[in-house]
């Protein structure tokens, strides 16, 4: 089972499309460890070298489930560092040479782009890729949902987020992430219906689910919601608060 780095998506586990893997060359390996730690550290432009160097001694030793997990890590790198375009190449790149090996299915690709394509405005194919997914098991899936209601939302889709908001769960046991997922989307449903109250307090508790998982950029996103929730159930100063909020936490994530 590949341990992802992805914690900006929070993307987890193996892929059921990874090809299956021989012993992996040293310096590949080395280069995904130190790739993953950069990673954690926030240090996007580092781990971003480090896959670099990993797919290319992927490529070396002709090692397909390398290939596979290189290209996933430096795609979600590329997220981090807000280059949603360079994801994409990341991923076409990947696919390609996968293709080559005899690996064409690959949902936890599908999955990524998906979330790219949804940074650049995209929300038609974002929602295309994301859709196809939400069956999959696990954390996958549940990502695919999330971002399938994120885009049905944009999209106007109000019918479809509401299928996708009622598919994550809220119980206390259920994980912090997807408890988050569920409170935005029905932040967003509860907008939909004119419930800014209600809204307010989805959007909240996303924005502090969030901040709880170390999800800063999706606390941004969500305080951002808050904001308009607030504005829309007559607290000016409530939505200015939450909107100064969120844009320091973005300023920062910048520097």
């Amino acid at each position: 089972m590949r341990r992802a780095a992805a914690l900006l998506l929070l993307l987890a586990g193996c892929s059921s499309s990874a090809p299956s893997r021989p012993q992996a060359d040293p310096a590949m390996a080395e280069a995904m460890d130190l790739g993953r730690s950069a990673f954690g550290l926030a240090r996007f432009d580092q781990s971003q070298t480090q896959y670099e160097t990993a797919y290319r001694r992927a490529l070396l030793s002709n090692d397909a489930a390398g290939l596979h997990d290189s290209a996933y890590d430096l795609a979600v790198a590329r997220l981090a560092r807000e280059d949603a375009k360079g994801a994409l190449v990341a991923l076409d790149r990947a696919r390609a040479d996968l293709a080559l090996r005899g690996t064409h299915d690959l949902p936890d690709f599908d999955v990524v782009e998906a979330a790219a394509f949804y940074r650049l405005g995209d929300y038609g194919r974002a929602f295309d890729l994301a859709a196809r997914r939400t069956d999959q098991g696990g954390l996958l899936g549940e990502r695919a949902v999330f971002l399938t209601g994120m885009a049905a939302d944009a999209l106007g889709r109000g019918d479809v987020l509401a299928r996708c908001t009622s598919r994550l769960g809220d119980a206390p046991r259920t994980p912090l992430v997807e408890r988050a997922d569920h409170a935005e989307l029905a932040a967003r449903l509860h907008l939909r219906a004119g419930e800014a109250s209600e809204a307010l307090t989805q959007a909240v508790a996303a924005s502090d689910r969030r901040r709880a998982a170390g999800e800063y950029r999706g606390m941004a996103r969500a305080l951002r919601l808050a904001a308009q929730a607030a504005r829309a159930d007559g607290q000016p100063g409530v939505a200015a608060s939450y909107e100064r909020i969120a844009a320091q936490s973005e300023s920062a994530q910048r520097k």
